[in-house]
């Protein structure tokens, strides 16, 4: 039986896989779960929502694999005509640290973990932003029972891309196209 720190290493390398555009990533991730497994994000709205089941959260892995170049309609800032139309390009996350959380500090495998990361989010014409966030994995035996996705409303400059034009409704469109799924 895999650890369940490798099982948290491949969800992060299945949803690479998946925002790279693979449709096997999709049946990937799902048989990672339990059949009665729970994801929630439990973000700031409208980055919501509790998905309950492996159906439910294969139609969500589903959704995200089709939001790759998905177009976007942005409001843009009034002295900012060109940035109307554009379409979701990376969506990129980083890992910073992954941490048992065992609650009687005795196991080499705890049921818990977090995951800390920032993902950068942009668009197609070099506008975008980074964010941070945790996923917390509750496993039973060797599957997901349970992920909660948090996220910082607060978007934050990234390398190589540009918020000015950006809006806040703009920022908001962009992070529900890269998270139909985290």
């Amino acid at each position: 039986m895999q650890s369940r720190e490798e099982i948290v290493d491949r969800y992060f390398n299945y949803i690479r896989d998946l925002r790279s555009g693979s449709e096997n990533a999709v049946d990937q991730l799902t048989e990672l779960w339990d059949e009665e497994g729970v994801f929630e994000f439990a973000g700031a709205p409208p980055l919501v929502g509790t998905f309950v089941g492996r159906n439910a959260i294969r139609t969500l892995y589903s959704n995200r694999l089709k939001a790759s170049g998905m177009p976007l309609a942005f409001n843009g800032q009034s002295d900012d005509s060109g940035l109307r139309d554009a379409a979701l390009g990376m969506v990129e996350t980083h890992v910073n640290r992954i941490r048992g959380l065992d609650r009687e500090g005795v196991s080499d495998d705890p049921d818990r973990y977090a995951v800390g990361w920032t993902t950068i989010i942009g668009t197609n014409d070099e506008r975008g932003f980074e964010v941070s966030g945790n996923h917390t994995f509750t496993f039973k035996g060797d599957r997901i029972a349970s992920l909660k996705v948090v996220m910082s409303p607060k978007a934050e400059q990234a390398d190589g891309l540009r918020l000015e034009g950006l809006t806040v409704d703009d920022i908001g469109r962009l992070s529900l196209a890269a998270w139909a799924v985290v």
